[in-house]
C-alpha cells in the first residue's frame, strides 16, 4: 500500500474504491457527521448477517448511536480503574508461568504469550469469566476459532467483490472455519447464559452488566461479547511490537527500565494513574503504535457523493484510509521506518530531539477519529501500559530470534498474524 501512494495521495484499487493517504481525507470521511454532513456510511466487511450486530459492525446510524452512547459509560477512565486489579491477577499468572519456562535456553513465542494473556483478560472484563490460556500454558479453544476465523473474513470479504461467485465460497469453505464459527458461538452462548444466571451472585462488576440487568436478548449479548473478545486479543499485536522494538533498540529499552524501576521498586506500587505520568512509557507506546498500526485493515467507509481532501467521489464508492502508508509516510514522519520514541515527547523534556520537530501528529490516528473511534482506546492504554510496565519492572529481557524483521514478517488478514519474536525471561537484577 505504500508503495502504490509513491505515486499519488489517492489509488484505485479496485473499479469501486479508493484509498487516501492524508490526514485531510481521516477528517473528510470519519468526522462527516460531526459537521452535520451526510455520513460515510459503514462498509459491509464486518457484518455478521446476524439479527444483532456487534458495535463496531452496526450500520444503521441511529442504531449504532443509541448503542454506543449506553455503552459508553462502561469505557470511561473512571469506570475502567475497576479493572487494574483483574489485569494485575492475569499479570501475576504470566509472571508465574515465565518463572518456570522463560528463562529456558529457547525462551518463548512472546507473541502467542500475549495472545493468551489478552483473551483471559477479555474473558474475566467481558464475561467474568476466566478462559486459563496462561494458566493452563495452551491456547483453549475459543482462541483458537478466532485465528482460524480471523483469516476467513478476509477471504471473505474479498469474494464479495465477485458477486458471481461469492455464493459459492461458503460451499468451499474448509471444514475448520466452519467448525470455528460453531465453537465461537456455541461456547460465547454458553459462558453468556450461564453469566445471565449468575448475575445476581458476581463479585465483579463487567462491560455486559449493564446490559444483562437489560434483559437483553442472548443474541445480542453474543454479539456485543464477541467483539469486546475480538478487540482485547488484538492488543496483543501492539504489545508484541512493542516488545520487539525495544529490543531491537536496547537503548530505549534501557530507558524504560530505568523509568519504571525507578518509579515502581514494587509491583504493589503500581497503578496507572501513576504510569500515566511516566513520559517514556507513554512514548514508546505511541511509537510502537505509529510503526505497527492497530486496526490492520483500512476502515472502509461507502461515499453518500461528497468530496474528500478535494477529490469529488460519487456516491456508492468506497473509500478508505491507509493508515500504515500514512504513518510511514517522510512527508509527515521524519525517520518514519525508525523507532524513536523521543518524538513523542514534550519539546521541554531533556531527551526530545528536535529532528522531529516538523513530524505532523494529525497523520497519527491509531484509534481513528470521528463518532465511529474506537470505543475501547481507553481500555487499550490502560492494558499495555500495565502489561508492559510490569514485565520491564519485573524481568529483563533478551531477543532469542535476531533475524525477526516486524514490518517484513508481519501477515495482514482480518487479525494481525504476529512473526514468531522468542524472548528470555530472566529475573530483573535490581529485584
Amino acid at each position: 500500500m505504500f508503495g502504490m501512494h509513491v505515486n499519488g495521495d489517492v489509488v484505485r484499487i479496485a473499479p469501486n474504491d479508493l484509498v487516501f493517504l492524508t490526514p485531510q481525507a481521516y477528517t473528510d470521511i470519519y468526522t462527516s457527521t460531526i459537521d452535520r454532513k451526510p455520513a460515510f456510511i459503514k462498509s459491509h466487511m464486518l457484518d455478521t448477517g446476524d439479527k444483532h450486530e456487534g458495535l463496531p459492525s452496526e450500520r444503521d446510524l441511529d442504531v449504532h448511536r443509541a448503542l454506543r452512547k449506553k455503552m459508553s459509560p462502561e469505557f470511561s477512565p473512571r469506570a475502567l480503574k475497576k479493572f487494574e486489579p483483574v489485569i494485575h491477577e492475569h499479570v501475576d499468572d504470566l509472571i508465574d508461568q515465565l518463572e518456570m519456562t522463560g528463562k529456558g535456553a529457547e525462551g518463548v513465542d512472546a507473541a502467542q504469550w500475549f495472545e493468551w494473556l489478552f483473551c483471559d483478560i477479555a474473558g474475566s472484563t467481558t464475561l467474568n469469566h476466566k478462559f486459563r490460556n496462561v494458566q493452563s500454558g495452551q491456547a483453549q479453544p475459543l482462541l483458537k476459532a478466532i485465528q482460524v476465523v480471523g483469516k476467513w473474513l478476509t477471504v471473505k470479504h474479498v469474494l464479495q467483490r465477485f458477486p458471481l461467485i461469492y455464493p459459492f465460497s461458503f460451499v468451499c469453505m474448509p471444514p475448520s472455519v466452519g467448525l470455528s464459527f460453531y465453537s465461537i458461538l456455541s461456547e460465547t452462548k454458553s459462558v453468556i447464559r450461564k453469566r445471565i444466571q449468575n448475575k445476581n451472585d458476581l463479585k465483579r462488576q463487567d462491560f455486559l452488566t449493564g446490559m444483562v440487568a437489560e434483559d437483553r436478548p442472548v443474541d445480542f449479548l453474543v454479539s456485543q461479547a464477541s467483539h469486546l473478545v475480538f478487540d482485547h486479543y488484538e492488543s496483543s499485536s501492539p504489545m508484541t511490537a512493542a516488545v520487539c522494538f525495544l529490543l531491537k533498540y536496547p537503548t530505549a529499552l534501557r530507558k524504560l527500565q530505568q523509568e519504571v524501576r525507578s518509579a515502581f521498586p514494587q509491583a504493589t506500587d503500581m497503578t496507572d494513574a501513576a504510569l500515566q505520568e511516566l513520559p517514556w512509557l507513554h512514548a514508546v507506546l505511541e511509537e510502537t503504535l505509529r510503526l505497527h498500526t492497530n486496526v490492520p485493515y483500512g476502515l472502509s467507509r461507502f461515499s453518500p457523493g461528497a468530496t474528500v481532501d478535494g477529490h469529488y467521489v460519487a456516491k456508492g464508492v468506497e473509500v478508505h484510509s491507509a493508515a500504515y502508508a500514512t504513518t510511514h509516510s517522510p512527508r509527515y514522519f521524519n525517520k518514519p521506518y525508525e523507532f524513536h520514541p523521543e518524538r513523542w515527547l514534550p519539546p521541554t523534556d531533556p531527551a526530545y530531539d528536535s529532528t522531529f520537530d516538523d513530524d505532523d501528529r494529525q497523520a497519527f490516528r491509531p484509534f481513528s477519529i470521528g463518532t465511529r473511534n474506537c470505543l475501547g482506546q481507553n481500555m487499550g492504554y490502560l492494558m499495555l501500559r500495565l502489561v508492559l510496565a510490569r514485565l520491564v519492572q519485573h524481568y529483563d529481557w533478551e531477543l532469542l530470534s535476531p533475524e525477526v524483521d516486524w514490518d517484513r514478517d508481519l501477515r495482514l488478514w482480518a487479525v494481525w498474524d504476529k512473526p514468531c519474536v522468542k524472548v528470555r525471561f530472566t529475573l530483573a537484577k535490581e529485584i
